[in-house]
């Protein structure tokens, strides 16, 4: 037996010992971080070598000529032909001779018919002249009734006036008046207003009018007892602002 020699003191260094209590924690190693790059290297060369395989490989394809079993049929033999006609007999007596027909035979002397008496169509005399029709001259358009003495049942009051007063006009301190021209109907509401004057005209005071006819009505205009439409109306307005 051989003794196994005595194995060598390690030397020891003091003034820098393996392991100092006042130095940093060494670094762990991070194995999940690793694991992560090998398995995102390995994806991306699966990846890789499935496009190279998509991309660059050749791919054949391959066709099969599929075989077609025809049989060929023959066709039915043609119908015999029909038999001959049979042969003329012989040693037959020849037709009888025609007789031509006898040339009718018509009675001499046969009177001639009467000859037709036609009366002939006598023309109508012409009609006599009629004398020239004169038309009677129409009568002349009624005239349309103008209202001067109007019976209101309602019409705009101080305040409705001022609530339609024309805003420019009432900043700069102005009056005004306007005259509407408008048809009465037979509700006695006011249709087909018009502006016939207004003074001054660059301040809107006809068209501050225009939008109060709705508050005007009146009593219609009346013809055998009955309400009629169409008489028109001359309304004057006149705008004023209250004196302070």
């Amino acid at each position: 037996m051989t003794e196994t020699p005595p194995a060598r003191p390690q030397p020891v260094d003091i003034a820098h010992p393996a392991h100092n209590p006042f130095d940093l924690p060494r670094p762990r190693r991070n194995n999940g971080l690793a694991i992560a790059v090998v398995f995102t290297v390995a994806i991306h060369g699966i990846i890789g070598f499935y496009l190279w395989q998509w991309k660059f490989k050749t791919h054949y394809q391959q066709y099969t000529d599929e075989k077609t079993n025809a049989q060929i049929i023959k066709p039915p033999p043609p119908p015999p032909p029909p038999p001959p006609p049979p042969p003329p007999p012989k040693n037959l007596p020849p037709p009888p001779p025609v007789q031509p027909r006898p040339p009718a035979v018509t009675a001499p002397n046969i009177p001639a018919p009467p000859p037709l008496f036609i009366k002939p169509v006598e023309a109508p005399p012409p009609p006599r002249p009629q004398p020239p029709v004169v038309a009677s001259p129409e009568p002349p358009p009624k005239r349309a009734t103008v209202i001067t003495n109007a019976d209101w049942l309602r019409r705009p009051n101080g305040d409705d006036l001022a609530t339609y007063y024309p805003e420019r006009a009432q900043r700069l301190g102005v009056s005004g008046r306007a005259t509407l021209h408008c048809t009465v109907t037979a509700q006695g509401t006011l249709v087909d207003c018009s502006v016939a004057s207004e003074d001054p005209a660059d301040q809107g005071f006809g068209t501050a009018a225009l939008k109060m006819t709705r508050l005007f009505k009146m009593r219609p205009q009346t013809r055998d007892g009955q309400a009629v439409d169409g008489a028109s109306i001359n309304i004057p307005l006149v705008f004023q602002l209250p004196k302070e």
